[in-house]
């Protein structure tokens, strides 16, 4: 008889997301995973400067209790002055290489290595040697809580406890239970930990708080309120990133400028409101119609432009053509009609010049009877 074992997989991709959902806080729940990713850069650029400056810290506070020892003003622990001033040094280093280094990943060693340091050098006697290690423990401790409280990914988080978690383990195998008992330190220990998840917990609402009022605060700024498209201001960022992006991948970028016809008379015919009723037509077909790879935007008054990156002059007018035809069908009440300016890149153009060109255009569609798109010429 033949036994079959079936080794069931370990999954450790769904470990991990568990585990991510369950130190998630309610405020990053309803955050999409771009949205997350966003605001994780966004805090380790913040917290980057005060981890560096925390492990700077801890260096500092080796190097005194360094020379304490030099001056005899507090017991050793069996490492010689020349030693701890050799580690405080390295983490010094780490510091600095945290400061400095882009990937989280880096730095989250750099931030490990220089707790460990730290750790081993305040809190962990050499054989024999026992001096004040209740308070140099408690001393090290708030290190560790500091950081905590710091750090963004959670992958950093439980990093960061397993190593206090392993560090307190070692110092009852090396040095047996402390006198207070064993129960009573690792209450201390995880009462450590603790704290510094509630206390990163509370910074990271607050970061969630900061970063959807940025958010709202920049999409204000870059987003015409009336017709839900970019602005001025949120065209000249986006399409000129776009326009840039498109020209270094050598794809086709084209530009549209349209214009409403006698825009002045649906006002003065129909009022503000119609007028504001048409002005919010376009701007619905222009979303509908604009991919990921383009941008819209309310340029002036009934004045609109249009980037498409990956479209030749004849699919850009085809584009333009569609706009054109479905925004006159679009009116009920009205007779509201559109006029464009197409323009395609030239080599060496910049987006002024060639928005230049399909002003043109469009000025020529204006003086044939409106109505029509124009597709600027080569020059």
């Amino acid at each position: 008889m033949h036994v079959r074992l079936v080794h069931a997989p370990i999954a450790v991709p769904g470990l991990m997301h568990d585990f991510r959902v369950l130190l998630s806080r309610r405020s990053t729940r309803s955050l999409d995973a771009a949205e997350r990713e966003d605001l994780a850069r966004a805090q380790l650029r913040a917290t980057r400067p005060i981890v560096s400056g925390v492990l700077l810290c801890g260096a500092v506070l080796m190097a005194i209790i360094a020379i304490f020892e030099l001056v005899d003003v507090t017991p050793s622990i069996g490492y010689p002055v020349w030693a701890q001033v050799l580690a405080a040094l390295g983490v010094a280093a780490c510091a600095a290489g945290v400061a400095r280094l882009v990937q989280w990943q880096q730095r989250l060693v750099l931030v490990l290595a220089g707790t460990l340091l730290t750790g081993v050098f305040m809190s962990m006697p050499l054989p024999g040697a026992t001096g004040q290690l209740a308070l140099r423990t408690g001393l090290f401790q708030l290190l560790p809580l500091a950081l905590m409280a710091l750090m963004v990914r959670p992958v950093s988080l439980l990093a960061l406890a397993l190593l206090i978690v392993v560090m307190a383990q070692l110092r009852i195998v090396l040095h047996g239970a402390p006198g207070t008992g064993t129960a009573l330190y690792w209450l201390y220990t995880l009462t450590t930990i603790g704290f510094g998840l509630v206390l990163a917990g509370y910074r990271t609402d607050f970061a969630v708080s900061a970063w959807q009022m940025r958010r709202r605060l920049v999409q204000q700024a870059h987003t015409d309120e009336l017709t839900g498209l970019l602005n001025r201001n949120g065209w000249s960022e986006r399409a000129v990133a776009l326009h840039a992006q498109a020209l270094s991948a050598g794809r086709p970028v084209a530009v549209v400028v349209l214009d409403i016809d006698y825009f002045k008379r649906i006002n003065d015919d129909h009022g503000h409101d119609g007028g504001d009723a048409v002005l919010q037509r376009l701007g619905g077909i222009m979303r509908a119609r604009v991919g990921t790879d383009g941008c819209a935007a309310r340029i002036g008054g009934e004045e609109f432009a249009v980037l498409l990156a990956g479209d030749d002059a004849v699919s850009a007018q085809a584009f333009a053509e569609r706009l054109r035809n479905e925004f006159g069908k679009a009116q009920a009440d009205l007779v509201a009609t559109l006029s464009a300016g197409v323009a395609h890149h030239q080599a060496g153009e910049s987006l002024r010049e060639q928005m230049r060109r399909a002003d043109l255009a469009l000025y020529e569609a204006k003086r044939d009877g409106r109505d029509r798109v124009h597709v600027a010429g080569v020059s």
